[in-house]
């Protein structure tokens, strides 16, 4: 029979070894600019065709890539059986497939993502539909006399975004 032995931490050399000593003159703190980050980044484009769907008030884009919807860059699809949507009357989406059940209504109209409220806030509004090229509505473009003159939104925006490596 073999005994085996339970191998000890001197056996590696590491017991007898100083540990290294702190320099004494404190490093400043490394800063790097972080990249500008953008409350809303451009979706649609004018050489793709693009519509605007309204499912269970859930507005978003979609892109129609031979006549079928995607969105986020996947085909949309029934939320109960899976099939494929498909566009009837110009502004119904159903489902193809073995439920055909109405899934919510569609607009190749872009502006129709304000009006259907696919943006509640109104700073936000403002700033897809400058970004997204959409007529604002008139509502948006009214001044609201119980709002002060600025966001908090537009607070985060000024400021400088500075990553701290020091800790890393």
């Amino acid at each position: 029979m073999t005994r085996s032995f339970q191998s000890r931490l001197s056996d590696f050399g590491e017991v007898e070894e100083e540990p290294p000593k702190p320099s004494v003159s404190p490093k400043p703190p490394v800063k790097r600019q972080k990249p500008e980050r953008k409350l809303w980044k451009k979706t649609t484009s004018k050489d793709e065709e693009w519509g605007v769907c309204n499912f269970d008030d859930t507005v978003f884009f979609v892109q129609l890539i031979n006549g079928r919807m995607h969105a986020h860059g996947m085909e949309a699809v029934c939320k109960w059986c899976e099939g494929v949507l498909e566009i009837r009357e110009e502004t119904k989406v159903f489902c193809g497939g073995r439920c055909g059940r109405y899934q919510g209504e569609f607009s190749r109209d872009l502006n129709d993502y304000l009006r259907w409220e696919g943006v509640k806030s109104y700073t936000l509004r403002k700033i897809v539909a400058e970004v997204e090229a959409l007529e604002l509505e008139a509502r948006d473009l009214e001044p609201i006399s119980y709002a002060p003159h600025w966001s908090i939104l537009y607070e985060y925006e000024d400021e400088p975004e500075t990553e701290d490596l020091s800790k890393e």
